[in-house]
């Protein structure tokens, strides 16, 4: 696996590099970095040359095989709705009211004729009163893509300070980028930076409209934004992007489905 950097003003060279992670009992996880400096996880690679966009050198890197991660690996479960048991209430039983004795006097009779009944009123009843359907209550848990990226940048500025750099703040352009990149990664089934069409993370980027991509890590088959973290951290080249500090932005795109969760980041000046 291996990494390039992509910096402003001058030509960028380096490595292309994609990685699959093959834990004890059969876990697959993989991890691919652009920049980065050639290492992996765990696994078999073979080399390749890719084609650079105009205007760079050719850069070499390397593809991971397509490990299918275990049933159940890479799935994420929503979160179990707990509802705390709603009191019961009960109304008081008040004591029947005392019964009158039975009166001595003779019961009045009643009269011959019925009292005359009231004229029937011509004003209108009032309206009902209006009622309006409560408000539902919003899907708990969220959105799970937007909260596994919150918990990403999180972990990438902790991770940052120790090292000294400055926090990186998240980049609509570059979410949308990485978000793009891992849903094409889950429906074509591929896991590499280069996508099926030949087009590189600064081809994608330009198509995009956003010119300040600097490097992109990618991962697949991670559970959530802790595992994902320390497997990048674990690999050199992924490190050297996550703690790169002259970048400034970032955009994670995670994208859960069958055989991921696909993870991408995108580091920008």
């Amino acid at each position: 696996m291996g990494r390039h950097r992509r910096r402003r003003r001058r030509a960028r060279t380096g490595l292309i590099g994609a990685s699959a992670a093959l834990t004890v009992g059969a876990v697959a996880m993989g991890t691919g970095l652009l920049p980065g400096a050639g290492d992996g996880i765990t696994g078999a690679f073979r080399s390749q040359d890719s084609p650079s966009p105009s205007g760079r050198p050719t850069l070499p890197g390397t593809t991971a095989p397509d490990l299918e991660p275990d049933s159940g690996q890479g799935t994420r479960s929503p979160d179990e709705e707990t509802t705390e048991p709603t009191e019961e209430t009960t109304a008081e039983a008040t004591p029947d009211e005392p019964t009158d004795e039975p009166s001595s006097e003779a019961p009045q009779e009643r009269p011959s004729t019925p009292p005359p009944s009231p004229e029937p009123s011509t004003e209108e009843p009032p309206p009902p009163p209006e009622t309006t359907a409560p408000a539902e209550d919003p899907e708990p848990g969220g959105d799970a893509g937007q909260q596994a990226a919150e918990a990403v940048l999180a972990l990438v500025n902790e991770e940052r300070a120790n090292a000294g750099c400055r926090p990186l703040t998240l980049d609509a352009a570059l979410t949308n980028l990485a978000i793009a990149h891992s849903r094409d990664m889950a429906e074509r089934g591929y896991f590499d930076h280069t996508d099926p069409d030949g087009r590189t993370p600064w081809d994608r980027a330009a198509a995009a409209g956003v010119s300040h991509l600097g490097g992109e890590n990618i991962a697949r088959g991670q559970p959530d934004a802790r595992a994902v973290m320390d497997a990048w951290m674990a690999s050199e080249g992924h490190r050297a992007n996550i703690l790169n500090c002259d970048y400034t932005t970032l955009g994670v795109g995670a994208h859960f489905a069958d055989g991921g969760p696909w993870w991408t980041q995108n580091f920008g000046f």
